[in-house]
C-alpha cells in the first residue's frame, strides 16, 4: 500500500509557478504579495533540505557529488509535493461560493417550514 502511494505521488505534476500565485489570489492576496509568499515558501522548501542535507552528508561523506545532488533534488521535489497537496486539498472559490448558496437555501427553506408549523400549531389552538 505504501508503494501505491509513492507511485501515484510520483506521477502527479508539479503546480506550475502561476498556479501557486492563483491559489494565493483567491485567499484575497495582490498578485505582488502573492508572489512574494509563494517565493517565501520555495526558499523555506529549499534551507530545510539544504540544512538537513548538510547534517546527512557529514555523517555519509563518502557520496558523489552527484548522488547528493540527486538526494537533494528528491527532496525538493517531495517538498514540493506537500506543498501541492496543501493546495489542492483546499476547496476553490466556485466550490466555496456554491456551498455558501446551497447552505443558504437550506436555511431558507428550514425557516419556512419552521414559520409553516408555527402558523399551523397557532391556528389549531386558536379554533
Amino acid at each position: 500500500m505504501n508503494n501505491s502511494k509513492r507511485k501515484k505521488s510520483s506521477t502527479r505534476r508539479l503546480a506550475s509557478p502561476q498556479e501557486l500565485v492563483a491559489h494565493y489570489e483567491k485567499q484575497g492576496m495582490d498578485t505582488q504579495e502573492a508572489s512574494l509568499k509563494v517565493i517565501q515558501e520555495l526558499q523555506g522548501a529549499v534551507f530545510k533540505m539544504m540544512t538537513s542535507d548538510r547534517s546527512r552528508n557529514r555523517s555519509t561523506a563518502n557520496n558523489s557529488p552527484e548522488v547528493v545532488t540527486s538526494a537533494k533534488l528528491d527532496a525538493i521535489h517531495a517538498r514540493l509535493l506537500q506543498l501541492e497537496m496543501k493546495i489542492d486539498s483546499k476547496p476553490s472559490y466556485p466550490q466555496a461560493l456554491a456551498l455558501g448558496v446551497a447552505s443558504s437555501g437550506i436555511f431558507n427553506a428550514a425557516l419556512q417550514l419552521w414559520n409553516s408549523v408555527r402558523q399551523s400549531t397557532s391556528s389549531s389552538n386558536s379554533s
